[in-house]
């Protein structure tokens, strides 16, 4: 009896895997129990386990960052879709037990909804917020580079590191790279949906370009995420009854993910569509409801597309005062806006920033020291003009470029050569010597990068410019260009963004580069690129990654 009681304790520990369920729900998530060459073995979290093999074109991520299968080990934690009953995506996670706290130590992850100089409030993936704060001693990383945590955006997925339980306070801050931001907005009639495979099919496709949407391919295969919210008419939607709204027109935020299109954000045109392009003039919190300079007013809610600084963000990072293109639904005065793109960009991200740009003559140039004479400011979009003595301060850090030279100069040229003479001294007249002119990107007080010019450029026909890089190319002619699409230009007339109708095409040469406060070359541009920039016709002056 005893030995029948032990063997029906052991039968009753073993489980049996379930033949169906996952490749009914297109997906698997557990424990890695063992591994081969070409298979796995999965235990699910309730015991039952499963051995599948990859698909040809599977994708592996560790932790966010794109890993091989070698990296996976037995004990991991993992989730997994299913492509024809072969996992064609899996992702891991480094700790076999993620929401273990370490010893001294704790870690958040999730979407930046909103920075207030240092305090950051991030959405967990469990729908909830929280409130957290930087310090001087804080560290930001973005692919594994050490970056100022100016570069942060609301939309940034983050994750958050903590030295001690209870705290507060961000000891590291690791930001997600490109693939938080939006690829692009697509509109297209629904045709099929694979459950099974998580993939739509739309006609008549056609993406948001320079204002105005531009026609696409005839038909187009996008694949989504369940976990990927559907709205129509300011209700959400299950995927489930995503079949029943076939031959509806559907607006999408795409992600570039892993080389293929991925919805962010989905709504279903629920009546009619209105565009508007103009300024927001006042918010209704209380109602979840803005009014445009026009006198229109549309309702929003959490399933509103609305895109700013090329990232998806929540409602409530709606101004007023912002410059928008809103995609509105409905008729008359009951109009929902579907999409809401924010046009507003600057040279600093969030009010946690503290980068300037100057332009100017340099009077006096010493160890570590550079004082400006009759020199402009970059504010709100606009150069405002001084007559005063600005001192600024750089460090052996500081990026120097001499464009007369076209190279970059080191901090003891930049002190020892004559970009700063005393002009009335025999000296200087003797040897025909001149002040030079610069543009000077600072973080505070200090200089970041300097673009040196010996003849002073003239900042009257000069604009802002925002926009992203549809290309990039070293023209055997005219050298070093891009093609800018999405462009905006400042108007201080009308105090706003005025949207272009057609791409930009701007030359490069001579133009300062900032990305991540350091100073780059034209080819480390790259397509998708979000710039902020100042420009003199076709020419650029000053370039900002954003």
């Amino acid at each position: 009896m005893l030995l029948a009681l032990t063997l029906m304790l052991l039968v009753s520990n073993i489980s049996y895997a379930d033949p169906i369920t996952p490749y009914r729900e297109g997906f698997i998530e557990g424990f890695i129990k063992s591994k081969g060459q070409d298979k796995i073995e999965i235990e699910e979290y309730d015991g039952t386990v499963h051995t599948l093999s990859f698909d040809d074109k599977a994708v592996f991520v560790i932790d966010t960052v794109q890993a091989d299968f070698e990296d996976f080990k037995p004990g991991m934690e993992i989730y997994a879709t299913l492509k024809r009953r072969k996992i064609d995506y899996m992702e891991g996670y480094s700790t076999e037990v993620p929401g273990y706290i370490p010893e001294g130590g704790k870690v958040r992850t999730g979407v930046i909804k909103s920075i207030d100089r240092n305090q950051v409030t991030i959405r967990l993936p469990i729908g909830e917020e929280e409130t957290y704060y930087t310090s001087p001693a804080t560290i930001a990383l973005k692919k594994g580079k050490n970056v100022p945590l100016s570069i942060l955006y609301e939309g940034d997925s983050v994750k958050l590191l903590f030295d001690e339980v209870e705290s507060t306070t961000i000891s590291r801050i690791e930001i997600e790279g490109d693939s938080v931001r939006v690829k692009d907005i697509y509109r297209g009639v629904l045709t099929t949906v694979d459950t099974l495979e998580n993939a739509i099919t739309l006609t008549g496709m056609q993406v948001f370009r320079n204002g105005q949407w531009q026609d696409l391919s005839s038909s187009r295969r996008i694949f989504y995420s369940a976990q990927v919210p559907v709205y129509t008419g300011g209700a959400k939607i299950s995927y489930n009854n995503l079949k029943y709204y076939k031959g509806k027109t559907v607006y999408m935020a795409v992600k570039d993910f892993f080389g293929r299109d991925q919805i962010e954000r989905m709504v279903i045109k629920n009546q009619y569509e209105s565009i508007y392009s103009d300024k927001i003039e006042d918010i209704n919190w209380y109602s979840d409801a803005f009014e445009l300079a026009n006198h229109k007013n549309l309702a929003f809610n959490d399933g509103t597309i609305v895109i700013k600084n090329g990232r998806l963000v929540n409602k409530y990072s709606i101004n007023a005062g912002s410059d928008v293109f809103v995609v509105g639904d409905g008729t008359g005065n009951q109009q929902m806006a579907n999409v809401v793109y924010i046009y507003d960009t600057d040279i600093n991200n969030s009010n946690a920033g503290q980068f300037y740009l100057y332009e100017g003559r340099l009077d006096e140039i010493v160890k570590d020291k550079v004082v400006l004479k009759d020199f402009c400011l970059l504010n709100q979009n606009e150069w405002e003009s001084f007559a005063d003595e600005k001192e600024l301060f750089y460090d052996s850090d500081i990026n120097i470029y001499d464009s007369e030279e076209d190279r970059q100069i080191t901090p003891l040229e930049f002190y020892s050569k004559h970009y700063a003479v005393d002009e009335d001294s025999s000296y200087a007249e003797e040897n025909n010597l001149n002040d030079w002119y610069a543009y000077i990107y600072t973080d505070g007080d200090r200089i970041a990068a300097i673009l040196l010019k010996k003849d002073r450029d003239s900042i009257m026909g000069q604009r802002a410019t925002s926009g992203t890089v549809e290309f990039v190319e070293d023209h055997s002619l005219v050298g070093w260009r891009i093609s800018v699409r999405d462009a905006s230009d400042w108007s201080s007339r009308k105090d706003a963004w005025m949207a272009k109708n057609t791409s930009l095409m701007i030359h490069l040469q001579d133009a300062m580069i900032i990305k991540d406060g350091a100073m780059i070359s034209p080819q480390e541009l790259k397509a998708g690129d979000r710039l902020y920039m100042i420009r003199d016709g076709s020419q650029a002056k000053v370039v900002i990654v954003k």
